[in-house]
């Protein structure tokens, strides 16, 4: 792939995990490990089917959640990355999902139903009890909210809805779960309230019991 001006080729690409290799003139593709190796995938002509084969073997790996994958639109034609996306040639990292940064450093929990850090892998991770008890992997999530999202969706695909608990979804927003916590200390606040007697009514007063006959002198 020459430039406008036809010098060398450019040694970056349109896509995640694709790079142009300048001695054997073709895309490369290849993929970081969970271990943070290089694996390589083989050389493409087109650099579209070398984004595909990239995305196919994250997917073989298990990785999907934990690598960048190229996005696919409705028509199934291949989704440029940002134009401003990081590229770094052939040690380009850049396909490693980053870890949330809404996360707060200590947070080991989720706001989630069936969410919870990983801390090994650095990502959200959604897990579900099938009909038997099992937990099942569901994948590894940038964000709390897609791993809550992906959990839902494999609760329904499971035909569990209704006997696992899903995370709510109010105009489109999550709605996150009430910690025990939180929960407990409210309980705990209403019963150490004191409670208030509840008092007689008061008898009417009428205005002859003001007046109290004069022994002496008495009332005309």
């Amino acid at each position: 792939m020459e430039d406008d001006s036809g010098g060398a080729p450019t040694a970056s690409s349109r896509f995640w995990g694709v790079t142009w290799d300048r001695q054997k003139k073709k895309w490369q593709a290849q993929y970081w490990d969970a271990d943070g190796k290089t694996h390589y995938i083989g050389y493409y002509d087109d650099e579209e089917e070398a984004a595909r084969a990239y995305n196919k073997a994250i997917r073989d790996a298990g990785l999907e959640g934990r690598r960048r994958m190229n996005a696919v639109d409705a028509t199934g034609a291949l989704v440029p990355k940002p134009s401003d996306a990081p590229n770094h040639g052939r040690c380009d990292r850049s396909a490693v999902v980053a870890p949330d940064a809404a996360r707060a450093p200590t947070a080991t929990t989720s706001k989630f139903w069936g969410v919870c850090w990983d801390r090994k892998n650095r990502r959200w991770k959604a897990s579900y009890l099938d009909a038997k008890g099992k937990s099942r992997h569901v994948g590894y999530f940038d964000t709390q909210e897609a791993a809550a999202h992906a959990v839902n969706a494999a609760i329904r695909r499971a035909g569990l809805e209704g006997k696992r608990r899903t995370n709510p979804v109010v105009d489109g927003q999550l709605v996150p779960r009430e910690r025990k916590r939180e929960k407990r200390g409210r309980e705990e606040s209403a019963a150490a309230a004191p409670t208030t007697r509840a008092r007689r009514p008061r008898r009417a007063v009428k205005f002859d019991d003001y007046l109290q006959p004069d022994d002496d002198d008495g009332w005309d």
